[in-house]
């Protein structure tokens, strides 16, 4: 029995770094075989207007985007896009975050019927993974980083503390939550291990607006802020395991 021809995806790049462009491309083309794909044009997301042009006249079937921050330019894009082509999927893949920014994103992933992927860009170690998120967006399936997915479909308990982060304080966050020590949130995030201290000294400071952070470790109230509001650590008394579960992409 022949099998079908897998269909051709057609992908559009807007990338601001020129390193992330240039792999794209290559991974694109390393995996054509398995999951053919049309790469239509790559712009960077300084161009914003041209880009939505691109994007009107070639109609890709996935728009693939890579920033460092969530800024208003790309949101913009994004909600433009959402409303002009509901059927384009989207690939969102970032270097840090802050919350209101990733909130932000929940009205415009329910847009149209295109499917929508977030995901951190260390997130990603293989081409396979960015190559399988680009074919369930495109397929109209909606799939979120674990480190995300909460903030961004779920309405959670108000924490004034993590809503005073900056990005990079965020990101610090996530890793110190995770386990790692400030040696190994350096060479995660290719950084100086001061940096590391000062961004989470920082965090230090805003905590100790908390009730009880006199109380507590500063390191065990930090990460246990993050759990909670992720919900990868449930609140004593709802009747759900507090043991912390960590799962691949989640599809919605």
């Amino acid at each position: 029995m022949t099998r079908a021809k897998p269909k051709t995806i057609r992908v559009y790049v807007i990338e601001e770094q020129e390193i992330y462009q240039e792999l794209y491309k290559s991974a694109l083309a390393f995996n054509m075989l398995r999951s053919p794909f049309e790469l239509l044009g790559v712009s960077t997301n300084g161009d914003t207007d041209a880009a939505n042009r691109s994007i009107a006249k070639l109609k890709p079937d996935v728009l693939l985007v890579g920033t460092k921050q969530l800024q208003g330019d790309i949101l913009g894009v994004l909600e433009t896009i959402r409303e002009s082509n509901p059927q384009i999927g989207i690939v969102l893949l970032l270097v840090s975050y802050d919350l209101e920014g990733i909130q932000a994103l929940r009205r415009i992933a329910f847009k149209g019927d295109g499917g929508m992927a977030l995901f951190l860009k260390q997130s990603l170690d293989q081409i396979e993974q960015l190559s399988g998120i680009i074919v369930a967006a495109a397929q109209g399936q909606v799939i979120l980083d674990p480190a995300l997915a909460s903030f961004m479909f779920t309405e959670k308990t108000v924490y004034p503390f993590l809503r005073q982060l900056t990005g990079r304080e965020s990101e610090i966050l996530s890793l110190l939550a995770q386990g790692f020590t400030n040696a190994g949130i350096a060479e995660r995030l290719y950084i100086d291990v001061k940096t590391v201290e000062h961004h989470i000294n920082s965090m230090y400071g805003k905590l100790r607006a908390e009730t009880d952070f006199d109380q507590r470790h500063p390191r065990v109230s930090a990460a246990r802020l993050y759990l909670e509001a992720t919900g990868e650590l449930m609140m004593p008394g709802n009747g759900t395991s507090t043991d912390r579960v960590r799962k691949g992409p989640v599809p919605i």
